[in-house]
């Protein structure tokens, strides 16, 4: 089994600099995710990251992998089963392979919130989706529903309005929630999409594929014939490796970090959407994934893990 000084779990903003910093640590590192890139590489256009006026997602973390890789940095794509051990003698148990470690980072990010309707399962990658990146090419002049009213609805309707006919944007709300002005003004001008608000989807129509939607707009009920239906309804934190280690969470289950993003579990550090953080940001888990790094590294030096030699910190 091969020893690591730190496993970075995690493949988006957070985990990549966390695996970036340690890197240039010289600590033998190991990063470990489902997706590479994580869900930042499910975003149609980012346009608040320094250095870049715009760039899709996808290209932005393939430069954040090839910075790390530069480092030295081992990126494995897996999914990470369980964590066991203590500080200093972490075994990391993946679906190809188990990885022992002194230190380990959790970057784990969020995952999609379904509407939790019949059907709804069945009818993934049947016309219900969760990833307007990933499959909006496939509507082309066709009629598709975005449930959602946050920015990231906004977003994937304005990808969507490339291909479809019509975006029909279904939000609960009378207004949309907390959006960026400039997104507002974006789906406002776009001829091809249309707003309904006060509106909920009841139930999911089809048989072997998505064909219709019953929709219920204020306190009238109505079936609409969609080809597809994107859900941009948020996100809960994928923290369930951290609680099976016995990682302290708050509400929602959003792992608890001090300042310097140690959690309640020596040697364990989280990064990124995983933790309570107000804002929830490509800027902000890089932000928090280097200052995991750096603690991890201080901490390594305190232990005696890491020596000095000639002034220049090297990995054992």
């Amino acid at each position: 089994m091969e020893q690591y000084d730190v496993v970075v779990v995690g493949t988006g903003p957070g985990g990549y600099t966390a695996a970036l910093y340690t890197g240039r640590y010289n600590l033998k590192t190991l990063t470990i995710g489902e997706l590479p890139g994580g869900m930042m590489s499910e975003a149609y256009d980012v346009c608040n990251f320094p250095s870049h006026e715009n760039i899709s997602g996808m290209e932005l973390m393939n430069k954040m992998e090839e910075q790390v890789k530069g480092q030295g940095v081992e990126v494995k794509i897996d999914s990470v089963e369980s964590i066991t051990g203590e500080d200093l003698n972490f075994t990391v148990h993946a679906g190809r392979g188990e990885y022992r470690c002194k230190k380990v980072i959790l970057a784990t990010g969020t995952e999609r919130l379904r509407l939790g309707l019949e059907r709804e399962e069945e009818l993934t990658g049947r016309g219900i989706s969760y990833c307007a990146t990933c499959d909006a090419a496939f509507y082309g002049g066709k009629k598709v529903g975005v449930v959602g009213g946050g920015d990231a609805a906004l977003s994937s309707a304005l990808l969507l309005s490339q291909y479809a006919k019509t975006v029909y944007i279904i939000y609960r709300r009378d207004s949309f929630f907390r959006p960026e002005p400039i997104r507002v003004k974006e789906v406002e001008n776009k001829g091809n999409i249309e707003f309904m608000f006060d509106s909920e989807v009841l139930s999911l129509i089809g048989d072997e594929k998505l064909t219709s939607v019953r929709v219920r707009q204020k306190d009238k009920e109505k079936t609409m014939e969609l080809d597809g239906l994107f859900i941009e309804i948020g996100a809960k934190p994928n923290s369930s490796l951290g609680q099976e280690m016995g990682l302290s969470t708050k509400d929602g289950g959003y792992i608890e970090t001090d300042r310097e993003r140690r959690t309640s579990v020596p040697g364990v550090y989280a990064a990124g959407d995983v933790i309570d953080s107000p804002l929830k940001q490509a800027i902000t888990a890089a932000a928090q994934g280097a200052e995991a790094a750096a603690t991890l590294f201080e901490d390594l030096k305190r232990s005696e893990v890491v020596k000095t030699e000639c002034g220049v910190f090297t990995g054992s």
